[in-house]
């Protein structure tokens, strides 16, 4: 059985070491830098008013999703096959920035429209809109472009210059639990300058505005279907979660499941830029071997994980959060088993799906995932299942994810 290090090395011309460790350096920077602020935030603002931020923050995101349209994929995939095209480069960073443009005005006026219909956002209308504009800084900051060009050292220093911009602005501006605003003003803001910065280093290293024939812009639209129904299905399950802990159960509940989820995302760091980084090499040279090879050692990489997370995730929480987030403590231990299916079904969907075409599965994949997890929670919820008929009902989802993309694989001889 060849080892990881075997792997690594027959992979090492291509810079994936490089995009791996840039992009794991940026998440743990970005984890530290989260691990100072988090304690002070929760601190002074309050579970409840926390709670709020996420809650709004929850709901925003679904109309990134709709921004983001699936292009990331088909975007990534195409600047891997043109990297020595700056024509064609510029061809595909001008056709997804329009695209997004598009997107995002038309969901600026319909958040604008729900604003006014919905009575809790229109009482928290300033902190909904101040957060909405992050959705623009996912137009203006290119990852996708990066990505595909092997280049993440330069999303990755503007990052987390950007997250250490934070740091002062948080200890010298929040002070209590009227300052939930301010504080969505410091995430956004600071966010919004190191877009800026990233599209307009894009500009002078290569790349040209340039008109897209209307043909480019169908087809980005086409190709990004699947991928924007498989990040809907796998969103919501997510933030819908979030929103019916706080309709049902308070913000305080709320801010309990985002700790936990905090919590289980810490070792994710480690785990979520191997597939990042692996795809734009196995998308253009995907092998069998190779593909079993990965997900033999990803899934052993998620046991550990999520073991890590049970042994010491109590004294996280209490360092975290102190000891009136304990609460948060078997939420994690519960979530933590999701490590182990995300990290094996995201190699199923990048690895064997995606390179072989199927991205109808990977829409399906997310749509099951989801009617299973509401299915599970909805009715458990109503009779009073609490928070963790959320969990559970979640991290079930997952090992429902993972027999579907092993079924298939299996049905349709991919592996």
């Amino acid at each position: 059985m060849p080892t990881f290090r075997n792997i690594l090395t027959s992979l090492r011309n291509s810079k994936v070491l490089e995009n791996y460790s840039y992009m794991t350096a940026l998440q743990i920077a970005s984890a530290l830098i989260g691990l100072v602020i988090y304690p002070i935030v929760i601190r002074r603002l309050g579970a409840e008013q926390y709670g709020l931020y996420a809650f709004t923050l929850s709901i925003v995101l679904y109309f990134q999703i709709v921004i983001d349209g699936g292009f990331s994929f088909p975007a990534v995939k195409a600047v891997s096959q043109n990297r020595d095209n700056p024509q064609r480069l510029s061809e595909i960073f001008s056709t997804v920035f329009i695209a997004k443009s598009v997107l995002f005005v038309l969901m600026g006026l319909l958040a604008t429209l729900i604003l006014f219909c919905v009575p809790m956002l229109k009482t928290h209308g300033l902190l909904f809109g101040i957060i909405f504009l992050q959705n623009g800084i996912d137009i203006l900051f290119p990852q996708w472009y990066f990505q595909g060009m092997k280049q993440m050292k330069v999303p990755t220093i503007i990052n987390l210059i950007c997250r250490i911009i934070q740091i002062p602005l948080v200890i010298w501006l929040i002070h209590n639990e009227n300052d939930v605003i301010i504080y969505a003003g410091i995430v956004s803001g600071t966010m919004l300058v190191g877009a800026i910065y990233a599209i307009i280093y894009t500009l002078t290293h290569g790349i040209r505005f340039c008109k897209p024939a209307s043909s480019q812009l169908v087809s980005l639209f086409k190709d990004g279907i699947p991928f924007f129904l498989t990040d809907l299905a796998g969103n919501v399950k997510e933030r819908v979660l979030t929103n019916l802990i706080g309709v049902y159960l308070g913000m305080r509940e709320v801010a309990i499941y985002d700790l936990a989820t905090k919590v289980v995302q810490i070792p994710r760091l480690f785990t979520q830029s191997i597939n990042k980084a692996l795809f734009p090499e196995i998308v253009v040279k995907a092998t069998k071997e190779r593909v079993q090879k990965v997900l033999h050692y990803e899934r052993w990489i998620g046991i550990m994980m999520s073991i890590a997370v049970i042994a010491v995730g109590y004294w996280v929480i209490w360092i975290l959060g102190g000891k009136d987030m304990l609460d948060a403590y078997p939420l994690a231990a519960i979530l933590s088993l999701s490590i182990y299916t995300w990290l094996v079904v995201g190699a199923y969907l990048q690895f064997v799906f995606i390179p072989s075409g199927h991205y109808a599965l990977v829409t399906w994949n997310q749509v099951i995932a989801l009617i299973s997890c509401l299915g599970i929670c909805i009715p458990w919820l109503y009779i009073g299942g609490g928070v963790y008929a959320i969990v559970i009902a979640l991290t079930l989802s997952g090992f429902v994810e993972m027999a579907f993309c092993h079924i298939l694989s299996k049905k349709k001889e991919l592996l």
